[in-house]
């Protein structure tokens, strides 16, 4: 019996590095085509992940991601569903291709909201390690579309009234490391 229990933790390992769920948390920094003309700084972005792998080399992932926007007032959150398409599966270094649709929402502090769609592609390398860790980096490029946009309406004289809105229309680029465990 203790022999089995032994076999069954040293084999424990082994099975979580070989599972197809992967969970983590990823940082980085997005910029959008709009800011990068306007002289803007890239934005930072942290975000939560979960990927299931359908087969050995595809999978599917749900990324849920919130961008530190320079207005403290605003809060600018994601979701994105993508496609991962592992490029290769000798060794501890796995290349990745991921494609995927998602949604924008921007809300602020005065009652202000705003929302949008995204596409978005890109590659990215993962370093596997043994017992489950994956350490991981990507550079993804999209192009979002604003939903609704609101134009600036005089009130009442020389009064107008104008939220400024952190959600760019357009083109972004996107770069991040990521930290998870496959399972």
């Amino acid at each position: 019996m203790r022999l089995a229990i032994a076999a069954l933790l040293v084999a424990l390992p082994s099975v979580a590095a070989a599972g197809p769920f992967t969970a983590g948390i990823a940082f980085g920094k997005i910029h959008s085509k709009a800011d990068a003309d306007s002289g803007a700084d890239a934005n930072g972005t942290a975000s939560v992940f979960g990927r299931i792998g359908f087969s050995p080399r595809l999978g599917g992932q749900l990324e849920l991601q919130r961008i530190k926007t320079e207005d403290s007032g605003t809060d600018l959150r994601t979701a994105t569903a993508l496609v991962v398409l592992e490029l290769g599966s000798k060794g501890r270094l796995v290349p990745l291709l991921v494609a995927g649709v998602g949604v924008d929402k921007e809300s602020s502090q005065y009652g202000y909201e705003q929302s949008a769609h995204h596409l978005e592609a890109g590659l990215g390398l993962e370093y596997r390690a043994d017992g489950g860790l994956v350490v991981g980096a990507d550079l993804r490029i999209g192009d979002r579309t604003l939903e609704q946009q609101y134009e600036v309406q005089p009130l009442a004289g020389d009064v107008i009234a104008y939220v400024p809105s952190s959600l760019r229309d357009g083109e972004y680029r996107a770069a991040r490391i990521s930290l998870g465990i496959r399972f």
